[in-house]
């Protein structure tokens, strides 16, 4: 336990003495909302965040913002055709991405310091000036219908979007960002350029930056890049997350080798102070799954469990096997002990240290630093995750108990695979969390 103690301890101290001495800040520039972490890093990480996500469109639109992003990015520019922005980008080692989440999506760049006024070139005119080449879009259509189908057809994802079906059906979560085969085919280049329009706004950006760069340089930047974007008025769509406080199934058949199962539960949002100890516990859960299922008794290769950080937050837990009753039953006796067990100071400081390597101490890049600094913004401040590793020393067994109990009051499951299966085992989703 001491060797423990101390390991934390240590970690918490080396982390703060590193990242003390380059403290996140944030600052506005024009209207807009910078958070920068100096680095000493050769690596420059930006990233330019829209809010909104799902709640920015239609289920009918699903994947438009993705679409747009991503041909904001790969279709071409005022300054550059398709081709001169790819060339550039790979001379110089730039890496340019996009990501359309549930909450938020962006334009993303990262490069090394020497490159930095060569990147920010390329962003700053993919983020003000897209060209939205017709034929570009095109042959990033086919590309984006072709991704949709693959990941259909892998078991792992296509559980996840019945998991969500089931969880949040009746609300955006609902909205696949993705977009569908169908949605991703009617959507137009009009379609593209007017939604990208839409969010050039600066009251729903802000811009998150980590590197060996200075806040003049960064402001100056800034200013040029959103200097005539407009200021339109925002407002937040206000997401109530549904309740899960009974246990219901739905179910796929498929002839797989083997059985998907997840189960959705209660979470509390990242600015909950049940928080830290909620994701502590599932850390617990998931352990135990993976002993009891795995170990023990060999029903499954790679079982678990996890908390979300979304706006609408839940938690997972996962299994593939050929006995869905039997795991199942032990997925459903496990959670119901872990929420009645109070884990034990020297259990809780095993858990605490394998959260803290598992979420910080692989911060080894700058845009690992500026994606959770940006997703902790989305969800409340870009300090609740600069402030975590502290808070988490303050947590108590009794926090992860009260906060288990709280949350996991009922499970929705999701089922693909051998239907006759699912029937045995259906008496066992009913009974579920108790």
């Amino acid at each position: 336990m001491r060797a423990i103690l101390i390991a934390i301890t240590l970690f918490v101290i080396s982390y703060t003495g590193v990242y003390a001495q380059q403290e996140t800040t944030s600052f506005e520039v024009n209207g807009v909302k910078v958070i920068f972490k100096p680095t000493l890093k050769t690596m420059v990480s930006v990233r330019v965040y829209f809010r909104g996500g799902v709640t920015n469109y239609t289920a009918q639109q699903a994947g438009i913002e993705r679409f747009a992003l991503s041909a904001a990015i790969t279709c071409g520019t005022k300054n550059y055709t398709p081709n001169q922005y790819r060339d550039t980008s790979d001379r110089y080692g730039i890496s340019m991405s996009n990501a359309a989440e549930f909450d938020y999506g962006s334009i993303d760049m990262s490069c090394i310091s020497k490159y930095f006024e060569k990147g920010w070139g390329l962003l700053s005119d993919a983020v003000k000036n897209p060209a939205f080449d017709d034929t570009e879009v095109q042959l990033l259509r086919t590309k984006i219908i072709s991704s949709i189908e693959e990941e259909e057809s892998a078991p792992d994802k296509r559980i996840e979007q019945l998991t969500i079906k089931n969880a949040f059906a009746g609300t955006q979560y609902a909205i696949e960002p993705d977009g569908t085969t169908q949605s991703i085919t009617a959507l137009t280049t009009a379609d593209l350029k007017n939604y990208y329009a839409h969010l050039l706004n600066k009251n729903r950006m802000f811009i998150v930056i980590a590197g060996k760069l200075s806040q003049q340089q960064i402001s100056d930047k800034v200013a040029a890049l959103v200097a005539d974007l407009p200021s339109a008025p925002y407002e937040p769509a206000v997401l109530t997350p549904p309740i899960f406080n009974d246990n219901r199934l739905l179910t796929e058949q498929s002839a797989l080798a083997t059985n998907y199962i997840n189960g959705v539960m209660n979470a509390p949002p990242m600015s909950s102070p049940d928080y830290l100890p909620f994701r502590l516990g599932m850390d617990a859960f998931g352990g135990a799954l993976f002993s009891e299922l795995r170990s023990r008794l060999n029903l499954s290769y790679d079982p678990g469990a996890y908390s979300t950080n979304t706006m609408m937050p839940y938690a997972v837990m996962y299994v593939s096997t050929t006995k869905p009753k039997d795991a199942v039953d032990v997925m459903i006796n496990l959670l119901n002990h872990i929420k009645t067990l109070k884990i034990s100071d020297r259990g809780l400081n095993q858990i605490k240290s394998s959260y803290i390597v598992s979420n910080y101490s692989k911060l080894q890049s700058s845009t690992a630093i500026t994606g959770n600094l940006g997703n902790a913004e989305i969800m409340g401040g870009w300090y609740y995750f600069d402030n975590a590793p502290a808070m988490l020393e303050q947590v108590t067994p009794e926090q992860v108990a009260a906060a288990l109990k709280k949350y996991i009051v009922g499970v929705r499951w999701a089922y693909r695979g051998d239907l006759s299966l699912a029937n045995e085992a259906a008496e066992t989703f009913k009974i579920g969390v108790q």
